[in-house]
């Protein structure tokens, strides 16, 4: 179930580590971002932001202000380190190796937290349809293995998506993505003479070509509805936030992963 305003990785937990995902409920912006929006430049009230990421912080257990950067759909790494802030920077994958928080700001893209716990390096990788396509949590995957980590060591947490259900494509939308990795095309399929892909699925897939094993890759499952599947932000209103329902006034989430012995 989830922790009051998120959700926790279990994974990420048995190796002593925060890894959290923000659901919509329990802050103070007002409609139409109800009510715990993470993003202060999509039209809401700064304050009630920064509010709301106190309330997160405060629920979760993270005590210090996670990295965040300017997020383009791309491949580009920021190195972290020391207070974390918001950046000028755009990188969709943020790293760091002295135990200060980073985060991805998400509504309908997939977050994916990753870290290798011996090492101590941990990872936050924003991937929307674009970032998909071009493999940005294989390029994750190769910075952390240059920052030291190692392949045995890696898990990964991927967190609420849209949902195959709801992710309805164009063409060359889903031609790029059966082209991001080997078996890809398997997750992009018709239905009723429409085109959908799995976000979920496809990164999977890619952390798997990475060479991360099935066993240390967790999808965060749906428990708000018990039913096993993984979450769809689009179809779940009531706990998520959607760029894709809601449009441009949509709040975001944010997915952190932090050592909980520093954070």
């Amino acid at each position: 179930m989830p922790e009051s305003c998120f959700l926790r990785s279990a994974l990420f937990a048995q190796h002593g580590l925060h890894g959290i995902f923000s659901l919509r409920c329990g802050g103070v912006s007002r409609p139409p971002y109800g009510s715990l929006n993470l993003a202060d430049d999509t039209g809401d009230d700064t304050a009630s932001v920064q509010q709301n990421l106190a309330i997160l912080l405060g629920q979760s257990g993270v005590s210090a202000e996670p990295h965040r950067a300017r997020q383009v759909h791309g491949c580009d790494t920021l190195m972290c380190s020391g207070a974390g802030m918001q950046h000028a920077e755009q990188a969709d994958i943020l790293i760091s190796r002295d135990g200060s928080p980073v985060a991805v700001r998400v509504a309908d893209c997939t977050p994916i937290l990753l870290t290798d716990p011996v090492s101590g390096i941990i990872a936050a990788v924003h991937a929307g349809w674009r970032g998909t396509a071009a493999g940005t949590v294989m390029h994750a995957v190769r910075a952390l293995l240059t920052g030291g980590a190692k392949t045995d060591n890696i898990v990964a947490c991927i967190g609420p998506c849209i949902g195959p259900c709801c992710f309805e494509i164009g063409g060359d939308t889903g031609e790029a993505l059966r082209q991001s990795c080997p078996g890809a095309d398997a997750f992009v399929h018709s239905r009723d003479t429409r085109l959908y892909a799995d976000l979920t699925a496809i990164n999977r897939l890619q952390l798997e070509h990475a060479g991360i094993g099935r066993n240390n890759i967790e999808v965060l499952a749906d428990h708000l509805t018990g039913d096993g599947n993984a979450a769809c932000t689009c179809c779940n209103s009531a706990h998520f936030f959607s760029y894709r329902r809601d449009g441009k006034a949509s709040g975001r989430h944010l997915a952190i992963v932090a050592p909980k012995a520093s954070a």
